[in-house]
């Protein structure tokens, strides 16, 4: 089975993912400075009521602020109280008066289908990962979405996004939303490292490693508490996949692999096999935690920062989060980072459209293309260097300071918590390393940077990301819970392999079959062009 290999079969797309790297490589640090105009000023001459990004300054200012309401998903710990600092330097920049609702990200993934199908929605709704979800595809087919793609050019900020993250979530190619950029291939795993030293371990390099560094982080002792109070690695079922998922590791495609044009999924592939067998060793062994099915963001990150676990496989903009975090418990711990494990067929890692799901235009409450231009200037504007620099850095004084005209961050968690999670996750779009005020990185961010730029040449990518079946269109979530259900269970030791294939056969005579084939027609015919 031939994977989607952004090193090999995927050349264009690695070599523009590194440009993306390179053009903004400060983004997904976590990381955002105060504007130096005065607050509603500049919104006064180039108001969210704008309809293009290119008309700065030619419109008098609306006789009051636009409202916006918004739909967002939220990975921080507390929703901050509405009308916060950050939030009215956001009002006013913008000329626009907030709302928003923030719903914790697992249970905003289960709510967002439904709420889509009542169709009562605000004027910008956040997606639940990417737009190639069947429900998505359904409702963008049914007309529930503004198709924004002729407007982009028109926005200044919104026109510098790489060409490749558009593309990435365009359906049918068309564009129903404006990606939020990451990078292309951004998990890592974060652990302990004075956990590592006081063992004597080395930092991983394969997946045999990984296991004896878990092992000995479960049985070492490896916070010299003389208890057996740790484990290592916590594991968590998000948004119907495990995280983390070993099956890429040990050579299987992301989701979908191609070979010959015809279509598997990757768990029906001996690889993912193998990644699951491995898993439920961990799981055997307990080096991961127990209630991994059943445990939620705040437990799965919680026993990291709380002491409990030693390894977490996350995004590279947490790297610095966890460091903060552990240290506000225990000053002196520290937090280290790796991607590249060198598993049984080669080294492999998960990768990405580029971008964390997109942010939407529901036609049921935006009801003109007015009313849509309006709420493009506001996402457009979102990117001008003075809110750039709320989002990277925060407010000066309470977030980061200037040295030598370099922002230099302050404290961390109070980002995290009244910018990062709230606002920079769920609202920043292009990618801005060319407009924020230049950063002192520290060790760990630039950590992260480089993590991001190594690990592209590894990223594995799926190759139905573009592609439209109809019968996933109709039945995905439900054949996506059968394939998560057995995995759990085969973790478990509830079903054996045997148990594990008739599940694969439940799973495609609900139409996972099919599925196969209609990429299969699709992938056909992008060939042809």
């Amino acid at each position: 089975m031939r994977r989607v290999h952004m090193n090999k079969t995927r050349k264009t797309l690695a070599l523009t993912a590194a440009a993306v790297m390179a053009a903004s490589a400060v983004l997904a640090a976590c990381s955002a400075p105060k504007s130096d105009a005065p607050a509603g000023g500049t919104a006064a001459t180039n108001p969210a009521g704008n309809t293009s990004g290119n008309n700065s300054g030619n419109t008098a200012a609306p006789a009051k602020p636009l409202a916006v309401k918004m739909l967002l998903n939220f990975d921080g710990k507390d929703v901050p109280v509405p009308g916060n600092e950050a939030q009215k330097a956001i009002e006013a920049y913008t000329n626009t008066k907030l709302e928003i609702t923030s719903i914790a990200s697992n249970d905003f993934c289960n709510k967002l289908p439904v709420m889509i199908a009542s169709g009562d929605l605000p004027q910008i709704v956040a997606s639940c990962g990417s737009p190639s979800q069947s429900y998505l595809i359904s409702a963008v087919q049914n007309g529930a979405f503004w198709d924004v793609t002729p407007y982009i050019k028109d926005y200044k900020n919104l026109a510098q996004m790489p060409q490749i993250v558009y593309d990435n979530v365009k359906i049918d190619g068309k564009l129903y939303g404006i990606p939020r950029y990451r990078p292309i291939a951004r998990y890592v795993w974060s652990y302990r490292k004075d956990w590592l030293t006081n063992l004597g371990l080395q930092q991983p390099k394969t997946v045999d490693d990984l296991y004896n560094m878990l092992k000995a982080f479960t049985n070492g002792d490896p916070d010299k508490n003389g208890k057996n109070d740790t484990y290592g690695l916590t594991m968590m079922v998000k948004n119907d996949s495990l995280r983390p998922d070993f099956g890429v590791v040990f050579g299987a495609p992301l989701l979908w692999g191609v070979k010959d044009g015809k279509f598997i999924r990757a768990e029906e592939t001996p690889e993912y096999m193998e990644g699951l067998k491995f898993t439920k060793k961990l799981y055997d062994e307990k080096l991961i935690n127990q209630d991994f099915a059943a445990i939620d963001v705040p437990k799965f990150e919680g026993d990291l920062e709380n002491g409990k676990v030693g390894v977490i496989n996350e995004a590279t903009n947490k790297i610095l989060t966890f460091d903060s975090r552990v240290k506000s418990h225990n000053p002196n711990a520290a937090i280290d980072a790796f991607a590249i494990l060198q598993g049984p067929k080669g080294t492999f890692l998960g990768g990405e459209r580029g971008s964390n799901g997109i942010l939407m235009f529901p036609k049921s409450s935006v009801k003109t293309e007015a009313d849509l231009k309006q709420l493009l200037t506001f996402i457009d504007k979102l990117s001008d260097k003075p809110m750039a620099d709320l989002l990277e850095w925060g407010i000066q004084g309470k977030h980061y300071e200037l040295k030598d005209g370099k922002a230099v961050r302050t404290n961390q968690d109070a980002f995290d918590n009244e910018i990062g999670f709230p606002y920079k996750y769920p609202l920043e779009t292009v990618p801005v390393n060319n407009i924020r005020t230049e950063g002192a990185l520290d060790p760990l961010t630039k950590l992260q940077l480089q993590l991001e730029n190594d690990n592209t040449q590894y990223a594995v990518v799926d190759p139905t990301m573009t592609l439209i079946s109809a019968t996933w269109a109709q039945k995905g979530q439900e054949l996506v819970q059968i394939l998560t259900d057995a995995k759990v269970k085969f973790i478990m030791g509830k079903i054996d392999e045997s148990g594990w294939n008739a599940e694969l056969n439940k799973y495609r005579k609900a139409g996972g079959e099919q599925v196969s084939k209609e990429y299969a027609e699709a992938y056909a015919k992008t060939q042809k062009k």
